[in-house]
This record gives structure tokens, sequence and C-alpha cells, in this order.
């Protein structure tokens, strides 16, 4: 169990926060209006709340008291603008926006003047830590633990002085201790398997070969695209298959095959945008699904078609169809319209010879 374990966590650890693929898997599935709505209105309960302390403070409360609470009404008003107005976060300004809801949240905790209110009032946080959990990877989520458990340990040492004995203490750490149970031991947990789940979904769709994206993948990450772009946009499908393939496995090898192949992927990729679809659908058979006209796409297939020319050991070539279509991803079934075409069009340009594009009128 150990052994197992072990490696795991350390992957976990050292995985790179896939922040990206979770907003684009999300967004393909249609929920990120939904989300962005979730995550405003918990900025704007709690600037409604804190507006109302405000103007109705507790007996005790002074001047500044209800300035702090005015303040963190203020907060609540720019996150519930922030989120509603503006474009999902980036992985930087998402990580921003966590440190920010940390310390307003806990800074509305003292604002309650009273150690048990306070520290009653701490599980808030469980608010930012869910959304840690969602959307970050672990090292995020080391630095909202870190930042909840001095929070809630200051707030205990405060209690404990108010109460001023030994009873004090212990219902400190009672509550200290209560309210860092899900935060410390269960959000955690929690993590590690939403990044299990992730890790496996994430390498059934994908070839193991080339890391490209499978024939499986292909629809979820075509949606993706589809989702990142306005509907107007145009479609293109790249198809790209190597000439004469049969023969560089059986003069090197399979090991130089799989060589050429993970090559090839990695030349497709380093000619194409970043939100390009690129897909091993199988042997020696690749596609391209991007959002281009006609003429730029042309231009990509023919860098893509002399770039895996360059000379290289074993030398390889490929023949190329390109396929494009006016329409919109929710055009009935476009995309296997398009890829069909863009299958004659490469074999159209290998009956040419190979080692060239070729392309079909568009696809309506």
């Amino acid at each position: 169990m150990e052994r197992t374990l072990r490696p795991l966590l350390f992957r976990w650890w050292s995985d790179p926060d896939d922040y990206q693929w979770r907003i684009d898997f999300i967004r393909s599935l249609g929920l990120l209006p939904a989300l962005r709505i979730l995550v405003a209105a918990i900025g704007a309960i709690m600037g409604v709340m804190a507006a109302l302390t405000a103007l109705v403070p507790p007996d005790s409360a002074g001047v500044w008291p209800r300035v702090g609470w005015a303040a963190v009404a203020v907060a609540g008003l720019l996150w519930v603008l922030r989120w509603l107005l503006r474009d999902w976060p980036t992985l930087r300004q998402s990580v921003l926006l966590v440190a920010v809801a940390d310390i307003v949240i806990t800074f509305s905790c003292v604002l309650l003047l009273d150690p048990m209110s306070a520290i009653a009032s701490m599980p808030l946080l469980l608010c930012v830590g869910g959304y840690v959990v969602f959307f970050h990877g672990p090292k995020v989520h080391a630095g909202h633990i870190a930042w909840s458990v001095l929070s809630v340990l200051a707030v205990a040492v405060w209690m404990a002085l108010a109460v001023g004995d030994a009873s004090g203490i212990s219902l400190a750490a009672n509550k200290a201790v209560t309210a860092l149970l899900v935060t410390v031991a269960i959000l955690p947990i929690l993590q590690f398997g939403f990044w299990l789940l992730q890790a496996s979904s994430m390498q059934s769709l994908t070839d193991p070969l080339t890391e490209l994206t499978n024939r499986r993948g292909l629809s979820t990450a075509v949606a993706r695209l589809g989702a990142a772009y306005p509907v107007s946009a145009p479609l293109c499908a790249v198809l790209i298959d190597i000439d004469d393939f049969k023969a560089v496995n059986d003069v090197h090898g399979h090991t130089v095959g799989d060589e050429v192949l993970i090559r090839t992927a990695q030349q497709i990729r380093s000619c194409v945008g970043r939100d390009a679809v690129v897909a091993r659908l199988g042997g020696e058979e690749f596609l391209v699904v991007d959002r281009l006209h006609s003429g730029p796409a042309i231009l990509v297939a023919d860098q893509i078609r002399r770039r895996i020319a360059e000379p290289a050991d074993p030398p390889i070539t490929v023949s190329i169809g390109l396929a494009t279509t006016p329409h919109h991803l929710h055009h009935g079934n476009l995309i296997d319209k398009l890829v069909d075409a863009a299958d004659a069009a490469m074999y159209l340009a290998k009956r040419r010879g190979g080692n060239g594009v070729a392309l079909t009128s568009e696809v309506l």
C-alpha cells in the first residue's frame, strides 16, 4: 500500500496545475456561466451581510469596526462585478483572487470583536477551499491551508486569553480542531481523489505514445475548441498521413517507427496554434482541427508538410488533406463530414505522389 501511495502522492504534488484544462472542460459542457454566477453569488451574500452589519453593528462596536465592515461590503461588490463582467480569470489571477478571498474572510471574522463568534465563522474559509480543490493543484491548496491554520490558531489564542483559565485553553483547542477538521483533513483527500479521476480521464482521452488527443477524446477536445470561439468562426480539418510508413517499420523496425510517430506529432504541434486540436487517429494518421479560414489553413497545412519533410533519419514525407467550412460546430454532424472530406482530399494528395497538400471545396 505504502509503495503504491508514495509515488502517487509525489506525482500529485509534482504535476503542473491543470487549471486551464479544467476550465476548458467545464466550458465545453456549457457550465462555466452558471459557475461564474455561483462564485459571484457567494461574494454578494458576504457583501450584503457585511453591509447590514456596518449599518446595524453590535452594541459594543465602535467606528473602526463599522469602517471595516463597510470595506468588506465594498470588497464583496467588487468581487461580484469582477466575476460577472470580466472573463474567467487566468491561473495567476485566480491564485490572486484566492489570496484576497482568504484575507477578506479572515478580516471579517476578526471584525466580530468576539473570539467565540470569530472562530465560529472561520468555516467560511471552506468556500475558498472548495474552489481551490476543484480548480487548482496541491501547491495552491497548501497555501490556503497554511493561511487557514494560522488564522484559526490566532483566533484560538485570542479565545484562550479572553477566558483566562484552563477551561479557555480546552475550549479554544476544541473549537480550533473543529474549524480545521474539514480544511486540513478532508479537503486534501477530496482533491487527491479528484486528481486521480482527472488523471485517469486525461489518460483515456490521450494517445500514450505521442501524448496527443486520441480518437476517443476528439469529440471532447473539439467541443472545447467550439466553446472558446464565437459560433460564427470558420472551421478547418487537416488530415495528415505519413507516406509509405510501412516501409519505415519494415526497414528500421517498430522502435524507430514509434520514434518517427513521436517526432511527427511534435512537428505538427509546433506548426499550429495553442488552441488547435491535434489528434492521432490511429496508425500513422493525424488530424488538426482549428478555427481558420481556407487561406490561413492552407498555409498551416503546407508549413506542416515542409516541417516534416526536413532532413531527418529516417526521412519521411506526408500527404495532407484539407477541408474547411463556414459553419459552426453545432451544425449537425459537421465535424464528421469535415473529417471525411479531409480524408478524401488526403487520398487525392497520395494519388498525386505524396508530399503534398490537397484542398476540397467548402463543406456546407
